[in-house]
């Protein structure tokens, strides 16, 4: 009788070995939970970030058609095919300002029938939203979030 009382067997074996397998159990879903819960914060602030960055680049272009439209009152234009960014001088911070946002701006095409960006990108601190006008007239926005691999020095 006192064997069965202070750890007998069982069925599923000596209670020393059930216990140890119940906080084994315990400590792996723990485990487990805490990595998934990990994951999907990591995935909620990557995609609050780049709808954040999203929201700066519309803004950006509509920020982009008003200058456009200033310019042509002015008798010039914004695009400069020849620039860094495809820019004219001082185009790039006026635009921010406009627009409220941070973040650097390269205008890859530019509609001169409309008078309006055709394409260009938008990179925020990790978030990069490409902008391209479809021939319909339809916008194709992506984001992306960039992870850096390799540093060289």
């Amino acid at each position: 009788m006192a064997e069965e009382r202070h750890g007998g067997t069982s069925i599923i074996g000596t209670t020393n070995q059930y216990r140890r397998g119940l906080v084994t159990t315990i400590v792996t879903a723990a485990i487990i939970v805490a990595a998934i819960l990990c994951i999907v914060f990591a995935w909620f602030r990557i995609n609050s970030g780049v709808r954040g960055a999203m929201r700066e680049a519309k803004d950006i272009r509509i920020a982009m058609k008003m200058k456009a439209i200033e310019q042509y009152g002015l008798g010039g234009t914004m695009y400069q095919a020849s620039a860094r960014n495809g820019l004219a001088n001082g185009m790039e911070e006026q635009i921010l300002k406009m627009a409220d946002a941070e973040g650097d701006i390269v205008l890859q095409a530019w509609d001169t029938e409309l008078n309006e960006p055709a394409a260009f990108t938008f990179q925020k601190d990790r978030y990069i939203i490409i902008f391209k006008q479809k021939e319909d007239g339809s916008a194709i926005w992506d984001g992306y979030y960039t992870l850096k691999l390799l540093e060289y020095e």
